[in-house]
């Protein structure tokens, strides 16, 4: 816990948040194979911080609407585009290796 209070705030919202929470999103997208996924948990995992980040650091405010920012509208975007975009890359992957029958080189 005082490594993640060590860190600085703007390091923490630009950085490390955004690699981690689109990073597993993506890649619960592949392990999955179903692209919806990818989202899915990356707003899980944007409103789990913000709901952290709110009652860690302001422990006397009412958690309101504006507990949701704008990250957690922007984060899922991108993920959900890069879920697909893998999702395309592993099929035309796929597509290239595979052998057309009756062709045999």
């Amino acid at each position: 816990m005082k490594f993640i209070e060590s860190i600085d705030p703007i390091i923490m919202q630009l950085l490390v948040v955004p690699i981690i929470v689109i990073g597993i999103g993506i890649l619960l997208s592949i392990f999955t194979r179903r692209i919806y996924i990818g989202p899915i948990a990356t707003l899980i995992l944007t409103l789990s911080y913000n709901y952290w980040y709110f009652t860690t650091f302001f422990p006397d405010s009412e958690l309101s609407f504006t507990m949701v920012s704008s990250w957690c509208i922007i984060f899922p975007l991108i993920s959900l585009y890069l879920s697909w975009l893998v999702s395309m890359q592993f099929k035309s992957i796929k597509a290239l290796f595979e052998m057309e029958p009756g062709k045999i080189d």
